[in-house]
């Protein structure tokens, strides 16, 4: 490939032909918003992980990052870059005003990032998201034609959940999201170990791709009419990529040996709720105490280990029913996929509303399988939205804008807080259990679309009936 070509290539990737518009529409609202944006709570660790590795003790030194290094490596480049400009002491202050709303609510932090840390931090992100829209329009095109696939880059580009998690809440789902879709497209054209590789990069920044790892490796070993030889010659090329994309974090493993405590950490707590059907317990949570939070696990049963497990059962009975289903490879894969990732959130003990993002897209590419399925994807954007909007109040990601312009004070911000709260924790759990339940009832309507539950699936996978 020539140099002219390449370049052409890569802009006809970038900005596919026919959607300049939503791509300088979707960059613009995410460039305009993620300065003065942040949620105070969630972005302190990745404040902290920088300012550590600029100060050479690695994102890992204060123990406050607890997420795999993937996106620590991905943003130091941009926190360096950063530095040379801006003092790393003044990537974010301290504002005693908000202190007070710590006796409100617990997910409020008073140390605020500035507005250079804030879009440092979230161009990576956004860069991660116009390659997941080009992705998304690269593999519908070679399925669906050009029309297709213009209508799922702006669909994609321009869901303001998608918008949201990363430009506003500045959460890096987005980029392991990227991860499963290349790895999915390579694995529908049987590049085996790049599609390993593509995985294990998305591990390296999230843990969940590993679900997407055990349906490929089962889709590979159970396929019919595929000689033994030739499964295990393409399970191996599968696992030996993912192996080589853990080689960036064998060195930090072996310096940092407490990584793999960091990382699990947050595991180990016994919060149920959120966007999944374990929300009952953080309503009743909300309800009786104080701070919101949800009650711990009387039991093994009702742990995050308990849940986790049923929920890998679920994903290996899913993926053999998937590679022995009759559907065409690429609607098999697509559909497989789709189904262990909602498996995966379903059986989360806390599924936030960044998570919804491990699903979506692909929702969206089987929408062109089922158009029905677009339904349950909306629902699972507002709900998405809604949980965000209702846990701490809208004001909370307004917090840099009110300390580093005139345009909103901390004071005002924090009565609206305040007011949001003072009828009592009623109207905040109602208003998060709807959001939660509208959630559920999208993932249950996408397995039953995906399944045909419940009489066609059983009647076919448990008695062999026909249709």
């Amino acid at each position: 490939m020539t140099e002219r070509s390449a370049l052409t290539w890569a802009r006809d990737f970038l900005c596919p032909a026919g959607l300049a518009k939503a791509l300088i529409l979707g960059l613009a609202v995410r460039l305009a918003i993620a300065p003065w944006t942040s949620y105070p709570y969630d972005v302190y660790p990745f404040y902290s992980a920088s300012v550590d590795m600029l100060a050479g003790m690695g994102m890992y030194g204060h123990a406050v990052f607890s997420y795999p290094p993937g996106f620590g490596f991905v943003m130091y480049p941009f926190m360096l870059l950063l530095s040379l400009f801006v003092d790393p002491s003044l990537f974010g202050s301290l504002q005693p005003e908000i202190l007070e709303m710590g006796a409100i609510s617990d997910l409020v932090n008073p140390f605020i990032t500035a507005p250079a840390f804030n879009l440092a931090l979230k161009l990576p992100i956004i860069i991660g998201d116009v390659l997941t829209a080009s992705i998304l329009f690269l593999m519908v095109r070679e399925w669906k034609g050009d029309g297709a696939a213009r209508s799922a880059y702006i669909l994609w580009f321009l869901n303001p959940l998608a918008i949201w998690i990363g430009s506003v809440m500045g959460q890096f789902d987005m980029l392991a999201v990227l991860c499963t879709l290349v790895a999915v497209h390579l694995f529908i054209h049987q590049r085996y170990a790049l599609a390993g590789l593509a995985l294990g990069a998305g591990v390296l920044l999230k843990i969940y791709p590993a679900y997407l790892g055990i349906f490929f490796l089962l889709y590979l070993l159970v396929a019919a009419g595929v000689a033994w030889r030739d499964r295990l010659s393409s399970a191996a090329r599968l696992v030996a990529g993912a192996l080589v994309s853990a080689l960036p974090a064998v060195p930090l493993l072996l310096t940092t040996p407490e990584m793999i405590d960091f990382i699990f950490r947050r595991a180990s707590n016994d919060s149920l709720g959120g966007i999944n059907p374990w929300f009952p317990a953080s309503f009743i949570g909300s309800l009786t105490s104080p701070s919101g939070v949800s009650p711990g696990a009387e039991n093994f049963f009702q742990t995050p280990m308990f849940l986790m497990l049923v929920g890998v059962a679920l994903v290996i009975i899913a993926s053999v029913a998937m590679a022995r289903s009759d559907r065409p490879p690429r609607e098999s894969i697509i559909a497989g996929s789709l189904l262990v990732l909602v498996i995966a959130l379903m059986f989360r003990s806390v599924t936030n509303p960044q998570h919804l993002l491990w699903a979506l897209p692909f929702m969206l590419l089987f929408s062109f399988i089922d158009k029905r399925m677009r339904t349950p994807m909306f629902m699972l954007t507002a709900s998405g939205l809604l949980f965000s909007l209702t846990l701490r109040t809208f004001a909370v990601f307004l917090y840099p804008l009110a300390a580093y312009t005139p345009l909103v004070s901390v004071e005002q911000l924090n009565s609206i807080v305040t007011a949001y709260f003072s009828a009592g924790p009623f109207m905040p759990a109602v208003l998060l259990a709807l959001s939660s339940l509208l959630g559920v009832v999208a993932m249950v309507k996408a397995i039953i679309m995906i399944t045909s539950l419940p009489s066609g699936w059983f009647r076919k996978r448990l008695w062999g009936a026909r249709e």
